[in-house]
């Protein structure tokens, strides 16, 4: 009787390497099978509850393998690398609820511009606590919403002084003769130039939240999105971005959908950025539009936030 050949041994797999900007990584051990939020708990007794470490969770503090995890029910495998970052290591600066001359771009009796930082609403929002709307009316008095940004989006914002101007400067927007540049840093490398277009739908709304995708069928909306690429990086490129359309989460959707997701996106990202940031990376640059003088056209620049050129370095030092 022929003797049967030995079963093949095949190693544990070891667990992606940890990104080293997330800090050291604690080996589960005799751990094993607790859920990520205890096993923080007890391994940060200073933090606090564990319903305090699932707040942290959600801001992006941990990886476990290296992949950026939020959630606080999972569970925990003997060898996972967990690598937490308590709050004394927050990256980048928390929002701002005062107002900042510097800030302001244009001031006119019909509109004014500001330079939003990044983790400010525009408007009011369930769970935020201050928004930009009501920062700017403590100083200028009733003020409009025309556009808005995400939260974590930087940069120009217009709001309007009078109902005739909000009403004005909206057909603007639909009508496209208002011409919007962003800067996004994303982890690939994109073609030189390129073109994204097609159909987005809501496919997830929550009080306060909305998730997007692309995907054709009632409700959707027609978008298009066109890049050029400013700096290329190893493990990443900086890129200009015109949205030709106004839809919600546009250009977070097309960068994930061509294999290029923004750095820090946690909705529309795989979660896997070699270096942690605090936010999606993308900052509303440049916005031309009509003068409401009537005159030649008014281009409004914000620079990029202190957060967006350090995500850069770090991206820019990978090896």
């Amino acid at each position: 009787m022929p003797r049967r050949s030995p079963r093949p041994h095949h190693p544990p797999a070891r667990p992606r390497r940890p990104s080293a900007a997330a800090g050291p990584g604690r080996v589960v051990g005799v751990e094993a099978g607790s859920d990520l939020a205890h096993y923080l708990a007890e391994a940060f007794p200073k933090i606090g509850s564990v319903r305090q470490i699932r707040r942290l969770l959600s801001e992006g503090r941990c990886r476990v393998n290296g992949v950026l995890e939020t959630y606080g029910s999972r569970r925990l495998n003997r060898g996972d690398v967990v690598q937490f970052r308590p709050p004394a290591q927050q990256v980048g600066k928390p929002v701002t609820t005062r107002f900042e001359p510097a800030r302001l771009l244009f001031d006119h009796p019909d509109m004014l511009a500001y330079d939003k930082p990044p983790r400010l609403a525009v408007t009011p929002t369930e769970g935020k606590t201050w928004d930009l709307l009501h920062l700017l009316r403590s100083q200028f008095g009733p003020l409009l919403p025309v556009h808005r940004l995400d939260a974590d989006t930087s940069g120009v914002v217009v709001l309007a002084r009078t109902p005739a101007a909000q009403a004005r400067l909206e057909e603007q927007f639909r009508s496209r003769t208002v011409s919007k540049r962003y800067l996004a840093l994303v982890r690939g490398h994109p073609k030189d130039a390129g073109e994204r277009r097609g159909y987005l739908r809501c496919i997830d709304t929550q009080p306060g939240f909305e998730k997007w995708g692309s995907a054709g069928g009632p409700g959707s909306v027609y978008a298009r999105t066109t890049w050029t690429v400013r700096e290329r990086y190893r493990h990443g490129s900086l890129l200009e971005v015109e949205p030709h359309s106004g839809r919600t989460h546009q250009i977070r959707i097309h960068m994930a959908d061509i294999g290029t997701p923004l750095y820090g996106d946690r909705l529309y990202g795989d979660r896997s950025d070699p270096v942690d940031v605090p936010r999606q990376m993308l900052h509303a640059w440049r916005l031309t539009l009509p003068h409401p003088d009537g005159s030649q056209g008014l281009v409004l620049k914000a620079d990029e936030p202190e957060d967006f050129i350090e995500a850069c370095r770090k991206v820019r030092s990978l090896r």
